[in-house]
């Protein structure tokens, strides 16, 4: 699940994944794994592809979902989607 911890780490080191494997300490990696990055990285990416207009409305409707089943509340989808527009 996705939380406004995980969002913290990720944001700490902008997006850079081989930054947070060489730099992040013990406890940040137990905190934010692999697979969350990848699925924060996921979240950012098709944030993007929907507010370019490059995504279909069941493509919207989908990541609604996944965000649904990933996220654990408005408060982290907020933070994810303000990160989404600090990276682009």
């Amino acid at each position: 699940m996705i939380n406004p911890e995980k969002v913290a780490i990720y944001k700490k080191f902008a997006g850079d994944i081989d930054g947070w494997t060489r730099m992040a300490s013990a406890t940040e990696k137990a905190i934010l794994t692999g697979d969350d990055w990848r699925q924060i990285d996921s979240f950012i990416q098709d944030f993007g592809l929907i507010k370019a207009g490059l995504a279909s409305a069941r493509y919207a409707e989908k990541l609604h979902a996944r965000i649904a089943e990933s996220v654990s509340d408005v408060e982290t989808l907020a933070a994810l989607k303000e990160l989404g527009k600090q990276l682009a």
